[in-house]
């Protein structure tokens, strides 16, 4: 993540190769050593990107991974001065340009956790979005911080797309919700949000339903007053 930061906001660009083949062999074990935990140091690394690369976002970032807030990065005036010398661009320049499938917040009306009436969230249980992973309904999450994949976490955008980390629900105008690859054409990608009845509603008249029974996020008929259909969003931004 850091070396496309660094090349695309400081005046670089990356080239797509076609035909090109590129091969990358884990060792069984890193022949070096980390100070400390493993696991702790790499998630300091990403805590330094984010304070060094993020602007405004650092904010959301930090939403979506509130246990990394206070974690110590060390010194990062280094790096701080190196961008500002090389008078590199805006993080959001790079979302808007480069990676624009990623919303900012500024994009959004919701994000966090979305949970019913009856206190269930959306949940995406860490799997392969990418092969049309389903939406869970799961207990919310209630501990300081959240899991390390963050499944709890969805975005709702204002052109109208419900979105699990970078994929989009897909309701294919059937029962179940899938995620796809958002195409940005509407259709079955598109969802709006009535903030009055809370329910969250497709032009098939029928509304996003956490379902108790199935333990899944579903389409059924809308119905104002239904608690499984009315969502509560932990950041908004209407």
């Amino acid at each position: 993540m850091e070396l496309s930061f660094k090349i695309w906001m400081c005046g670089g660009s990356m080239f797509m190769v076609p035909c090109s083949k590129v091969g990358h062999i884990f060792k069984p074990s890193h022949p070096y050593s980390f100070m400390g935990n493993e696991g702790e140091q790499i998630s300091r690394n990403y805590v330094r990107v984010a304070r060094v690369w993020f602007d405004k976002e650092l904010d959301f970032f930090f939403k979506i991974r509130p246990h990394f807030e206070a974690m110590d990065v060390g010194d990062i005036t280094a790096a701080l001065a190196l961008r500002e010398r090389l008078k590199c661009r805006s993080y959001s320049w790079f979302i808007k340009t480069i990676y624009p499938e990623l919303p900012l917040q500024s994009d959004l009306i919701a994000a966090g956790q979305f949970k019913t009436d009856d206190g269930k969230c959306m949940d995406t249980r860490g799997g392969d979005l990418r092969n049309g992973g389903v939406l869970h309904l799961s207990t919310c999450h209630t501990g300081p911080g959240r899991n390390p994949n963050s499944n709890r976490f969805m975005m709702f955008t204002k052109d109208e797309r419900l979105m699990g980390l970078n994929f989009c629900c897909d309701s294919g105008y059937a029962e179940g919700l899938q995620f796809h690859p958002c195409h940005n054409q509407g259709g079955a990608q598109a969802f709006k949000y009535d903030p009055i009845t809370k329910q969250i509603r497709q032009n098939s008249g029928k509304c996003v339903t956490g379902s108790e029974d199935k333990h899944l996020v579903i389409m059924t008929q809308c119905k104002e007053g239904e608690s499984n259909q009315r969502w509560n969003f932990e950041y908004t931004y209407f």
